[in-house]
C-alpha cells in the first residue's frame, strides 16, 4: 500500500445561512398600558385605587402609540383605560345620585 500525499480537490464552502429574522420588538410600554387598562375595567368600582391603573395605562398607552412596534397593544389600552374612565365615572356620578336621592326623600318623607 503506497502513502498518497496528494491532496483531493476541495471540499466546497458550505454556502451561508440566510440571515434569520429578528425577533419582533416588543413595546413595554404598550404591553403596560393593555394590562392596566384591561384591570382598570376590572377595578372601576374601587374609589381611589381605581383610578391608578385607568390613569397610567391612558398615559402609557397615548406614548406607547408613538412607537411603530406595539401599536395594537397601545390603542387597546388607550380604549380599555378610556372605557374604565367613562364607566367609572357614570357609576360614581350614579352611586353619588341615587345617595342623594335616598337622602332627599328619607328628609322629607313624612
Amino acid at each position: 500500500m503506497s502513502d498518497q500525499t496528494a491532496t483531493g480537490p476541495a471540499a466546497p464552502s458550505p454556502a451561508p445561512l440566510p440571515p434569520t429574522p429578528a425577533a419582533p420588538m416588543t413595546n413595554g410600554l404598550a404591553i403596560a398600558a393593555l394590562v392596566l387598562g384591561i384591570l382598570a375595567v376590572f377595578f372601576f368600582w374601587i374609589p381611589f385605587l381605581g383610578w391608578i391603573p385607568a390613569l397610567t395605562g391612558l398615559i402609557l398607552g397615548l406614548v406607547a402609540m408613538q412607537r411603530p412596534e406595539g401599536r395594537g397593544m397601545a390603542v387597546g389600552g388607550v380604549v380599555c383605560s378610556g372605557i374604565a374612565i367613562a364607566i367609572k365615572v357614570w357609576f360614581w356620578v350614579m352611586l353619588i345620585g341615587a345617595f342623594g336621592a335616598f337622602h332627599a326623600f328619607h328628609h322629607h318623607a313624612w
